[in-house]
């Protein structure tokens, strides 16, 4: 069994209710990890070059958190979307009314409750780093997609060469900086097992705040899980660095994150 080595530290990233995502930090999410309109539509667009047109099988959003994209994925694709995520507490704040066509379960990574081949796409965001084990979600996906279908993993593969802006000020991160390469290395490993191999790995710059000051605002909620994983000292040094970086802004710009999409098929 191929498990994370991280989830040592996190034992209850392993049960179905994870209470790293109760509480402050699911009602938190929405409003401290938002992404303006264009990102998601640069990001919708990624998506549909890279599933093959021409199929009308629903798309699961896996982890889908609050549902940032489960509705942008109905629309990009047309058919309906199954979002599956394990917190009850995400599930309560996703932002009401949901598109119709988005159907919201309970579920996790290791234990998808759809039948068997039913998705012409799995969406992952953000979620590689919370598998605890990837044979058994490797083999979760194999299942439920259907022949010729595609993953889609989003999220931040990189290591220290390529650093997001938030490690700028809050420079505890970088010592988390490379469980995002290790958790796809391993996915890649047990997805390649049961047939699925990487066809494609983008690197697409996203807009992730207006400016500085929009940036601070998302981040004092603390609804980032790595930011959780911080001392509260040093949380607080580096909202202190990131207060006066906004001080001195004086022409605000867009903060720009450098984030991956892998796709298997």
């Amino acid at each position: 069994m191929a498990v994370a080595p991280w989830h040592r530290d996190f034992p209850e990233w392993g049960v179905m209710e994870p209470i790293l995502f109760k509480g402050p930090l699911a009602h938190g999410y929405e409003r401290g990890r938002r992404l303006p309109d264009d990102a998601v539509d640069s990001w919708m667009r990624a998506a549909r070059r890279n599933v093959p047109p021409g199929h009308a099988e629903p798309v699961l959003d896996l982890g889908a958190g609050t549902g940032r994209f489960s509705a942008a994925l109905a629309l990009t694709f047309g058919v309906p979307v199954t979002a599956v995520e394990p917190s009850a507490d995400m599930r309560a704040v996703i932002p009401r009314p949901v598109d119709a066509r988005v159907h919201l379960v309970g579920g996790r990574a290791e234990a998808i409750p759809c039948r068997d081949g039913l998705f012409q796409a799995v969406w992952a965001s953000q979620v590689a780093h919370h598998i605890v084990d990837f044979d058994a979600c490797a083999a979760e996906l194999r299942r439920v997609l259907r022949p010729g279908g595609r993953v889609l993993l989003r999220g931040g593969f990189h290591d220290e060469d390529r650093p997001p802006p938030l490690h700028h000020w809050f420079p505890g991160l970088r010592r988390l900086a490379g469980e995002g390469s290790s958790a796809l290395a391993a996915l890649s490993d047990a997805l390649d097992r049961v047939g699925l191999r990487e066809q494609c790995h983008e690197v697409i710059p996203q807009v992730s705040a207006a400016s500085l000051a929009d940036l601070l605002s998302q981040v004092e909620l603390r609804a980032r899980s790595p930011l959780r994983r911080l001392s509260d000292q040093e949380f607080a040094d580096g909202l202190g660095r990131l207060r006066a970086a906004v001080a001195a802004e004086n022409e605000p710009r867009p903060v720009v994150d450098q984030v991956d999409l892998v796709v298997f098929g």
